[in-house]
């Protein structure tokens, strides 16, 4: 049965365009190859998928190790393990050969008088009983095989794995520099890990097999039939080409394949990642159309891949059939002369295929040894570097009395040598005193504290500690002295308790004093597992001030005599400034402590203040003697008073007790009646970031930097003033056109597209209503749609929820159908194609077994035998040259098929994601990461479950109905046996491909898991190697993997019993249908030579059969791909983004006005963000929020832009609701401007010009000149056409905010939401963004500020207070200013303690 497989290649050539070329950005299927020959490919097709599976690794031949030393930590057990797989392996490769040896005594049962029943069927049930020990030994040798091997490739792996992580920690900062701190090098090992254990397991036991076949393979064809086994090894290399050559192609064709996708991804990618821009300035659609024509270059290489692959195949598998009908003809010869017998003609036929089957099978492991010996290069590189220059011997004084001396240094670092950081640096630090060092960027201030924690050595010059060079101190002993407090404290996925310990061996009661002392304790208590909350990447997200906390617990835990602290406010707020400077008060008493400070406000009560200037001390006193110096100092202070004049604000203290709580409460009601109307607000996920420990945070608080609670990365705020109609009406316009332009964007856009054009009606929007309108009247509409409405507004949504959770099965085969209906003559080609491939399989077992009977007829009827042979053997070659029309066919329609769908699967979910509301994005799973990886992978699998499900699906079935046909034909008893052992075949395919698929799936999870410890610690490596943690890590990590090795020997027994078992199956099933051959002949249910001829189509068919079952896995695991690609392409967006029936007025007057709204990010609903908050802001004015950070301040903007909705209460514009407005016309209206603006990667015209496609340069470089942009884009070499490189990493802060500054001045909206950055710009250029600002806001524009610094406070019409989501205070500043309450606290320094408010859940 199985042999005859062999001669159409093995396997039916579906296998590889299952996973067709062009899904190169699928990871490779299983790792594991040990599936049946009957499911492995042939090599010549496997090859190209797997090698561009990992093509993109390849550059020029990298540097490799020598096979041998991938085996380097193998033990005595691990060899012992690997020979007995190895004989095992090689007992399973022969046994397909030693089945062959069988088969020609099978077929030589002819020979035997057909009317002498007992001799037969005797001779029939020894080779039936040699069957079933050869599947016996089978079972045996498989599971030995695989269990062996898996296991000695997880235990080698786990040791190479310990000794780089080992290695890793001990590296010098200098790499981390060079190699990037980030989790990189840890998922890298974790890749190159695998690529070794696959190359030193798997593969080598399967190369192993199927060498022994290849060799069996020869011997058994020469010892049959030394003539045949030459001729079959003479047209080998031909076939062998027709292969190779399609391969070149191939390859070439999957690198540009993913080039090509390449810039379709980072289309997206961007779109996704800013997806608040993009909404803010109403873009979707010019994100669709670029991702749509980006796609059109994949789909042209995908159609050329299949036209290559059905060649290619095509004529691989046309060239060997015709070989068969040439051995076949000269086999008339042999038995003519009486070389040979039947029999052995075919079997060394055979034989010589399945050896060249082998041969190259073998081969395909080739390429994974020498991924292996690549990745095993670079780890052993690694391991063998040697460990950081740590001086483990060094003294270690008794005492410390810490005076610290930099005397004469000199620095730069090794990854930029060229830069030099310090230039002869003197500093002394008294003992117990504290020092503040100042400067401007880049003058050097930060490296001080590398160098005194010895991550790094001075270039020059030395620094002492009580006199003694810390070079001949103990490294450890001299970090144990030092506490670091940094302004990104490094949280491990751990308990916080395990955090606070971090490393170090300390009692309960000690890590609860530390964290009372560092004001973390009531925090801590406050969560429901206390000490044992987990936090980092896998836990709870903590604000950037709780993480502050929680590091200075470390600190104090640590109990150092001398402290180092890191710019720690510099991201807060001022209040929670206030909270943490007190725990670092209480810390650094009595200890020598260097504080590295941005923000002189802080630092006035340091004992010194070291002012430094390119890497050198220029001043140094107390902060009155350096103010009367008027030097540096002096300077730099001046210019932060200039810029930010409350920019210390510690924020707001409040012991105080309830007695301020009901006056806030009292004033907060009162300000509800406030005619006065406040301006501008802030985007509401913006500023909740880093505020009090309210969860909600960490969604946002994942990456930004914390700093003034910046907004998630894309907050973006649109620019406002007022709305000419001038400009609006062509940038409408502009939707339109490219709607026209895009014939073939899903019919999603479409509609919206004409949705979009009705903006047109309001081309004049006039701005003059702005001032004449009567807010009071206005507010009488508000009326009618007062809080009901909103909430019935809210049931359908919950209906619709409902009704998505129930259909997460996977979509339905006519669903997938609908999606390529416009190729139905495509499917039908490719269909017609697959069916004649597929009947030929049988077809050619029955003509094969007409010429081997043909050649037992008695030699009275010679001529008979002649002309028989030659008719058959002419036929066969026909057949060959039909299978090269019928591969091209199939593979070449269903190819474009497939690849048309594909782009089309893509664009939908790409549109349908830009559909969704923000809170969507907000969700960890679908974070701009997982989105782009699924429209890269997930798109592909619709193709894989619809075209290529349907190629095997025909081909096999067409193969089934002519096998059976001509069962029933021959003789129906025996067909019915035959198809009766199919459903036990099937179940053993798929067994063996779901066990070897999932085992390696389960390991990996694993190991993604354990490497999670190990990231967080590569991230945070200045901490890990500060507190000396290493070890902790390295043990955690250990711990894992030993947890991983228990899991992987069961797996390994198991996954081994079901190969064997499945293995056996194979057999087993054939030798019953030779039993029942030999029954029916005995009892004359037919002659003997129908007999074996049936007996030769069912070992053939069986295995087209079982093929698409074998398949199943495939599909299965794309199931959930499937589910994942439908479920965003049926989504029902929260906030419908184009409803035509929604108002688009003509005019905008900009009165807004929030009704006691209650609000809650969607990921957090238990934190009230806004709770009974009313605000009222009237067409023109300008209105100032300012609060704690977490008070709800960016929330107001994230509402006003209809991001999220409120969860009661309305948002109403011109006395209006919000969600009667088309939202995009809404947004159109809006201009937003983000604290952390956001810069695609491309020209600076493109990021001004986003936000109005049609702009005219002029109008860009007006836009320019008003941001206080013009000039320094001007001062650049490519002035406006300047890319900005990913992400616009090469601009500042301030630059970036000018852009963004100039983008919203360019949409002249009548309605301004500005978002204050000005914090995380250093003091100078903040000046000139402020500028900027105070321009923009002069426009006589509807305005909402969320401010940070008192210098803007002067300008606006009204502020508003904001404390714990309520309205506190309200009036202009001077009037506030008289209040002196809250808003004096917020706006100056040092106003008594500031405890930071809870919030109540």
């Amino acid at each position: 049965m199985m042999v005859s497989r062999g001669l159409f290649g093995w396997s039916p050539p579906h296998i590889q365009p299952l996973t067709p070329v062009s899904e190169v950005s699928e990871p490779p299927e299983s790792p594991s190859p040990y599936m049946d020959q009957g499911a492995e490919t042939a090599g010549q097709q496997v090859e190209p998928e797997e090698v561009m599976e990992e093509m993109e690794e390849i550059e020029p031949p990298p540097a490799a190790v020598p096979f041998s030393r991938l085996f380097a930590c193998a033990d005595r057990l691990d060899w012992a393990l690997m020979i007995v797989g190895s004989f095992a392996a090689a007992a399973h490769g022969t046994a397909l050969v030693v089945y062959l040896h069988y088969f020609a005594k099978i077929v030589h049962v002819l020979k035997i008088d057909p009317n002498n029943h007992d001799e037969l069927f005797e001779r029939f049930r020894e080779l039936t009983l040699t069957l079933v020990y050869i599947a016996v030994g089978v079972f045996a040798a498989g599971w030995i095989e695989v269990s062996c091997w898996i296991l000695t490739g997880e235990r080698q792996t786990a040791v190479i794995r310990s000794r780089y992580v080992q290695v890793l920690l001990n590296q010098d900062m200098s790499f981390f520099d060079t190699y990037g701190n980030n989790g990189d090098i840890v998922s890298q090992v974790l890749s190159d890990v695998l690529l070794i254990q696959s190359a030193l397991s798997e593969k080598v036991g399967n190369y192993i097999h199927n060498m022994a076949t290849f060799f069996s393979g020869l011997v058994l064809g020469f010892i049959n039939c030394w003539q045949i086994a030459l001729i079959t090894l003479a047209t080998g290399p031909f076939i062998v080409a027709a292969g190779g050559i399609s391969n070149i192609f191939l390859h070439r064709l999957a690198e540009n394949i993913q080039d090509a996708y390449a810039e379709a991804a980072s289309i997206a990618e961007q779109a996704v990642s800013y997806i608040r821009t993009l909404y803010a300035f109403t873009n979707e659609t010019l994100a669709k159309y670029s991702y749509a024509t980006s796609l059109q270059a994949t789909l042209r290489y995908g159609i050329l891949i299949s036209l290559v692959q059905g060649l290619g195949l095509g004529f691989t598998y046309g060239l060997a059939i015709c070989s068969c009908a040439l051995q076949l003809w000269v086999g008339r010869f042999l038995i003519r002369d009486e070389k040979a017998h039947g029999g052995e003609i075919i079997t060394a036929l055979f034989a010589i295929i399945l050896s060249g089957l082998g041969l190259n099978q073998a081969a395909t492991n080739f390429y994974s040894f020498d991924q292996g010996r690549i990745a095993a290069y670079r780890l052993f590189e690694m391991i063998s570097r040697s460990s950081s220059a740590v001086n483990q011997d060094g003294t270690t004084p008794f005492s410390v009395q810490g005076n610290i001396e930099f005397r004469n240094v000199y620095f730069s670092y090794l990854s930029r040598p060229e830069i030099p950081i310090l230039s002869g640096f003197f500093l002394s630090v008294p003992a117990k005193k504290a020092v503040a060092l100042v400067g401007r960027n880049g003058s050097g201030k930060s490296s001080i504290i590398p160098l005194m924690e010895r991550f790094y050595d001075p270039t020059l010059g030395e620094v002492l500690l009580d006199g003694e060079n810390i070079k001949n101190l103990k490294l450890e002993w001299l970090r144990s002295q030092i506490g670091l407090v940094t302004q990104e404290p490094a949280l491990l996925s751990l308990s916080i308790r395990d955090n606070i310990a971090y490393g170090r061996d300390a009692t309960f009661d000690q890590i609860e004093e530390a964290a009372k002392i560092a004001h973390a304790h009531t925090l801590i208590s406050s969560l429901e597992r206390g000490y044992d909350t987990q936090v980092g990447r896998a836990g709870l997200a903590l604000t950037e001030e709780q993480k502050i906390k929680l590091s200075i617990a470390r600190a104090v835990l640590l109990n150092p005599s001398i402290l180092l602290l890191d710019e720690v406010t510099g991201g807060l707020d001022f209040e929670a400034e206030r909270a943490v400077q007190e725990a670092l008060d209480l810390l650094m008493l009595g200890r020598s402590t260097i504080i590295i400070a941005r923000r002189l406000s802080l630092i006035r009560n340091a004992d010194f203040i070291a002012v430094m200037e390119e890497g050198q001390l220029v001043e140094m006193g107390t902060h009155d003697e350096l103010l009367t110096l008027d030097g540096l100092y002096a300077e730099l202070l001046k210019c932060e008073e200039a810029a930010k004049l409350p920019r210390r604000m510690p924020l707001r203290n409040y012991k105080e007790t309830a007695a301020f709580q009901i006056e806030k409460d009292s004033s907060a009601s009162y300000s509800f009646q406030e005619p006065s109307s406040p301006k501008m607000v802030k985007s509401p996920s913006l500023q909740r970031v880093p505020g009090i420990f309210r969860p909600s945070d960490s969604t946002f608080n994942l990456q930004e930097s914390p700093r003034a609670g910046s907004p998630p990365p894309e907050k973006m705020l649109e620019n406002g003033q007022p709305l000419d109609a001038a400009d609006k009406e062509p940038s409408i316009r502009r939707q339109d056109s490219f709607e026209m332009r895009l014939p073939e964007l899903p019919k999603i856009d479409v509609q919206s597209a004409h949705r979009q054009t009705s903006n047109g009606s309001d081309p004049e929007s006039p701005v003059s209503p702005l001032l004449t309108s009567d807010p009071k009247n206005e507010r009488s509409h508000s009326q009618t749609f007062s809080r009901p409405h909103s909430q019935s507004d809210d049931v359908p949504v919950k209906v619709k929820e409902a009704k998505n959770t129930q259909h997460r099965e996977a979509p339905s085969f006519w669903r997938l159908a609908e999606l390529s209906l416009a190729e139905w003559l495509y499917a039908v080609l490719g269909s017609t194609g697959a069916a004649i491939f597929g009947s030929f399989n049988p077809l050619l077992a029955y003509v094969i077994a007409l010429i081997v009977t043909a050649y037992y007829k008695k030699s009275g009827e010679g001529h008979d035998l002649r002309q028989e042979v030659d008719k058959w053997c002419l036929i066969i070659a026909c057949m060959g040259i039909v299978t090269v029309v019928a591969n091209f066919l199939q593979h070449f329609y269903f190819g474009i098929m497939g690849e048309k769908m594909t782009e089309r699967v893509r664009r939908m979910m790409f549109s349908a994601m830009l559909r969704n509301e923000v809170g969507w994005f907000d969700e960890e799973e679908n974070s701009a990461d997982t989105l782009s990886m699924r429209l890269a992978n997930d798109a592909t699998f619709v193709r894989a479950a619809f075209s290529n499900r349907l190629s095997i699906f025909i081909q096999d079935s067409a193969a089934v109905i002519v096998a059976v046909l001509i069962g029933m034909l021959l003789q129906w008893r025996l067909a019915l046996v035959a198809l009766a052992t199919l459903p036990v075949l099937t179940v053993s395919a798929i067994a063996q491909k779901l066990w070897l698929a999932g085992f390696s799936r389960g390991i990996q999870e694993m190991h993604r898991k354990a490497s999670l410890v190990l990231e967080d610690a590569v991230r945070n490596i200045y901490t890990v190697v500060a507190f000396c943690a290493g070890n902790k890590v390295m043990e955690l990590y250990r711990l894992q993997l030993k947890k991983i090795f228990k899991q992987s020997f069961l797996h390994g027994m198991a996954i081994g019993f079901a190969f064997g078992f499945s293995q056996f199956l194979l057999f087993a099933c054939n030798a019953l249908l030779l039993w029942y051959t030999a029954y029916s002949v005995k009892h004359k249910y037919m002659n003997l030579p129908t007999a074996l001829k049936e007996y030769m189509v069912f070992s053939f068919a069986t295995f087209a059969l079982v093929e698409p079952f074998g398949l199943a896995p495939y599909i299965l695991k794309r199931r959930k791909s499937l589910i994942s690609v439908f479920e965003i392409i049926d989504r029902v967006p929260k906030i419908e983004p184009d409803d035509n029936s929604a108002l688009k007025p003509p005019n905008v007057y900009g009165s807004i006005e929030l009704k006691n709204v209650d609000f809650c990010y969607p990921t957090r609903p238990e934190l009230l963000v806004l709770s009974n908050f009313s605000l009222k802001v009237n067409g023109g004015q300008t209105v100032a929020v300012v609060g704690v950070s977490g008070s709800g301040k960016s929330t107001i903007i994230s509402l006003m832009e209809r991001f999220y909705n409120p969860v009661a209460g309305q948002v109403l514009l011109d006395g209006r609701d919000l969600k009667l407005y088309n939202l995009r016309w809404l947004r159109n209206h809006l201009g937003l401007v983000q604290q952390e603006p956001i810069i695609f990667s491309t020209t600076i015209r493109e990021n001004i010009i986003y936000a109005r496609h049609n702009a005219s340069e002029a109008e860009v470089k007006e836009a320019a000149r008003i941001a206080n942009a013009h000039h320094f884009i001007s001062s650049l070499p490519h002035g406006y056409d300047t890319h900005v490189g990913m992400r616009g990493v090469d601009l500042t802060p301030g630059q970036k905010q000018r852009i963004a500054i100039a983008r919203v001045v360019l949409k002249n909206a009548p309605i301004l939401l500005l978002d204050e950055a000005s914090s995380s710009i250093e003091s100078e250029s903040s000046r000139v963004v402020q500028e900027a600002l105070d321009t923009l806001i002069m426009g006589n524009k509807t305005t909402i500020l969320i401010a940070h610094r008192a210098a803007m406070m002067r300008h606006v019409d009204n502020i508003v207070v904001l404390n714990g989501g309520r309205i506190v205070e309200e009036g202009t500043h001077d009037s506030l200013v008289a209040k002196n309450g809250l808003y004096v606290r917020l706006m100056q320094p040092h106003f008594g303690k500031g405890l930071r408010q809870h919030r109540l859940v």
